[in-house]
């Protein structure tokens, strides 16, 4: 007997399904998981599939905007997509991004983009419309004997995030998240991820296997810089740069809608392990 599958966005009552399904396909803590459908997770904006009540496959949508020299794009990050073992190659991701499809054009959405999670999957979603937006390079860096600075730390909030990034401009594309994005990818759970922040820059970086990648910095270079040497006790740390020629390591991909630039190469720093 053929299964019945229903494609639809999501209600919070879908989220302990959603859940089960994360944690077949995800190595992440309960606590993780959530703290993000706690502080990101917004019903409409997770297009997912069932066979009754059990979630089957999933994407999330994370709202966000893409900046060019003149410009801003209303985006949607698409994050944690990913298919129950079990119905695997049974073209339910095919019709779930033709669902994704539908609804861009009702919300006018410019840019979709997403960072595969493995290189074999930048074909797949080739096939799907999607195209290399966002390479980047790495920068192996040694501390010096530089004097730190005495200015203080403070919480990187949402308000400053973009007041910084405004203030320091990226000169290529640049995609941000908005605020529930923010809220859950820049305040982590867990220690391998930390992000530092003063009245004149932050930097995003993370310890994993010894080593330490700065993945995003916004603000005075040398100065932060030296604080992730202090705080990390490392002599080297490799710095994750945007290529300006998209000759680079490909990062990320994009789809465009409707009358909007293509896209070379743009920054986008998250997510983290990657």
């Amino acid at each position: 007997m053929q299964k019945s599958f229903e494609l639809r966005t999501c209600t919070p009552d879908d989220y302990e399904n959603l859940k089960k399904l994360w944690v077949l396909c995800f190595d992440d803590e309960a606590k993780v998981i959530d703290n993000f459908f706690n502080k990101t997770v917004t019903p409409e904006n997770v297009v997912a599939t069932f066979e009754g009540d059990r979630a089957v496959n999933a994407m999330y949508l994370l709202d966000s905007e893409i900046k060019t020299e003149n410009e801003k794009y209303n985006a949607l990050y698409i994050y944690a997509v990913c298919t129950d073992p079990a119905y695997r190659g049974k073209g339910l991701m095919k019709k779930a991004f033709a669902f994704l499809e539908n609804l861009v054009c009702e919300r006018n959405t410019d840019y979709l983009f997403l960072v595969p999670a493995s290189d074999s999957l930048f074909k797949m979603y080739e096939n799907l419309g999607f195209k290399t937006g966002f390479t980047y390079n790495e920068e192996i860096l040694y501390k010096t004997d530089a004097v730190f600075s005495d200015n203080k730390n403070t919480v990187l909030t949402y308000e400053r995030y973009i007041k910084l990034r405004e203030s320091f401009p990226c000169e290529i594309p640049l995609a941000t998240l908005k605020e529930k994005g923010f809220n859950s990818f820049y305040s982590p759970v867990g220690d391998t991820v930390k992000c530092l922040c003063n009245n004149r820059g932050y930097a995003v970086y993370e310890t994993e296997n010894g080593k330490v990648t700065v993945h995003e910095l916004f603000g005075e270079k040398t100065e932060l810089l030296n604080t992730v040497f202090n705080l990390s006790g490392k002599d080297t740390v490799t710095l994750r740069k945007p290529t300006e020629n998209g000759c680079g390591v490909p990062f990320g991909m994009y789809r465009a809608f409707g009358d909007v630039p293509e896209i070379k190469n743009a920054f986008f720093g998250i997510p983290y392990g990657v």
